[in-house]
């Protein structure tokens, strides 16, 4: 059974019927907002009853352009819940006594310009256009649900906030979860939102953004947890945020964004702000986006490139794909966060980082990267290389091989030895053992040998294979203390030789495998 319309109408609820038939804005006489909420004059005064009842289409047909209404206050609660509106609804500079409800309602249009609402709660509304909060409106909320309560909400256009001030000190001030935009949300132009919550001032894990997501000029500031969480988001095109301030705590940084997949480029201007008084600034873990732009000092103040870095500040960055980066940010200072802003050693970062330098054909950015990997690894995460020998091999391995990205150092290395192999041979040609006999000598004769001779000596018993012959005609006299002291010490040259050559080897084959 249809319940009743408000039949006894007073003449300014009697003029909005009328404007809303011909669609045309109704407005009421000047009057500053705080004065609206506490007037009494019935040409200010509109019941909610009323403008559910023309929702409702109770009241005749409506204009497609549906309720316009200025400078109205609206009294008792306007309960939407389940309604499907005939027509869109704008209000200007209307002040509201109670909460919006409007749960599970179908909207044409919703604009709220100016004006006053303790809290709008429309979980899983369809709006068919847009739904705009802009010209100084404020929305108050008391309680952990919302300020504005938009979970699993369905809005064919798009979601803006211009100038308007969100506020709950209780809890969260926008919670849009699992929302569905279809062309986009934009927060812009002195918009200020705070809250209270342990999930975030803007709430928006699960939601899908069917354009862009855009902050521009804004204030985000949340006092329990972080400015914006955004598990799972999905933005359909590009995410930036631009000259705004975004400032939260948590255990995942002020900007959380894990698992969010952006179809365009995630950028954070140069004069963008993100503070977390724990300094856990980022968390982009398992997030995904096409190109990275974001201004050296957001996460590093110095906004350097070394290895070392005496700033705490974090950034959540393993599992964070991407196709690009900016290159004005760079490469390097990416690997600086990498090694300086990240909580603990994660390999998916460095190879990520890599594999863009390598298909953007730069091979040997892509080696610097994986030795950082490595050099990371034993400074961050040494349990991972097993025992004490295993890390001590590591860092030789990492020193003379660059981990088997540096093939060159090892033949660098190991032409070094063959010349320290021949510089003792020489050596030992110089050093008498009695008069008249060397540490090197002739073995037929006990005669001196000549330079060439000892340095084929000095080759001929360090390197491993390929023997030159010359021993059978100069070698050391190992039955003397001199003698023997050259022969271990090109034994440790043999030994070295090895070691290098198979490092060489193993880096220009890749038989090395590189610890993950």
């Amino acid at each position: 059974m249809t319940a009743p319309r408000t039949t006894e109408l007073s003449d300014f609820e009697q003029r909005l019927v009328e404007s809303a038939r011909e669609g045309e804005l109704l407005g009421a006489a000047q009057i500053d907002v705080a004065d609206l909420a506490e007037t009494e004059n019935p040409d200010h005064i509109l019941r909610a009853q009323v403008l559910r009842d023309l929702l409702l289409g109770r009241h005749g047909d409506l204009d497609p352009r549906g309720i316009m209404l200025a400078r109205a206050r609206i009294t008792g609660l306007l309960n939407l819940d389940g309604v499907t509106a005939a027509a869109g609804l704008m209000l200007l500079a209307c002040v509201f006594d109670q909460p919006v409800l409007a749960r599970q309602a179908r909207l044409p249009h919703l604009y709220l310009i100016g004006g006053r609402m303790p809290g709008l709660h429309a979980s899983r509304v369809r709006i068919e256009g847009d739904l705009h909060l802009s010209d100084g409106v404020r929305i108050t909320g008391d309680s952990t649900d919302g300020a504005i309560r938009l979970i699993g909400a369905h809005i064919g256009g798009s979601l803006l906030c211009r100038d308007a001030d969100i506020t709950n000190p209780a809890g969260l001030a926008l919670e849009a979860s699992s929302a569905e935009l279809g062309s986009g949300l934009y927060l812009h132009r002195g918009t200020r939102i705070t809250g209270s919550s342990a999930d975030g001032a803007i709430h928006l894990n699960g939601a899908c953004v069917g354009g862009p997501l855009e902050c521009q000029s804004i204030k985000v500031s949340n006092d329990l947890g972080p400015a914006v969480e955004a598990d799972t988001l999905t933005v359909g095109r590009s995410m930036l945020i631009r000259d705004s301030e975004l400032s939260g705590k948590g255990e995942i940084g002020a900007v959380r964004l894990q698992g969010a997949q952006i179809g365009g480029q995630l950028e954070f201007s140069a004069t963008t702000r993100v503070t977390s008084p724990e300094g856990r600034l980022l968390g982009l873990s398992d997030a995904k986006a096409t190109t990275v732009f974001m201004p050296d000092e957001l996460v590093c103040p110095d906004g350097s490139t070394s290895a070392e870095c005496g700033h705490s500040e974090l950034a959540w960055l393993d599992g964070f794909t991407y196709a690009a980066i900016d290159p004005s940010f760079g490469w390097r200072r990416w690997l600086h966060l990498l090694r300086c802003h990240t909580e603990y050693y994660d390999a998916t970062g460095y190879q990520k980082l890599a594999a863009v330098e390598r298909t953007a054909g730069h091979d040997g950015n892509a080696r610097t990267i994986l030795i950082a990997q490595q050099d990371d690894l034993r400074r961050r995460s040494p349990e991972a290389l097993g025992g004490r020998m295993s890390r001590l091999f590591h860092w030789i391995w990492g020193a003379l091989a660059g981990y088997g990205y540096r093939a060159r150092r090892t033949a660098a290395a190991l032409l070094l030895a063959l010349v320290a192999a021949g510089a003792l041979g020489l050596w030992a040609g110089a050093t008498e053992t009695q008069p008249g006999h060397h540490a090197a000598q002739r073995v037929a004769t006990g005669a001196a040998c000549s330079p060439v001779e000892l340095i084929g000596l000095g080759l001929d018993r360090g390197l491993p294979i390929a023997p030159t012959g010359l021993r059978s005609r100069c070698d050391l006299d190992t039955a003397s203390a001199a003698g023997q002291v050259f022969t271990a010490a090109i034994w440790g040259v043999q030994v070295a030789v090895w070691g290098l050559a198979t490092l060489a080897l193993a880096g220009y084959t890749n038989l090395v495998r590189k610890t993950a």
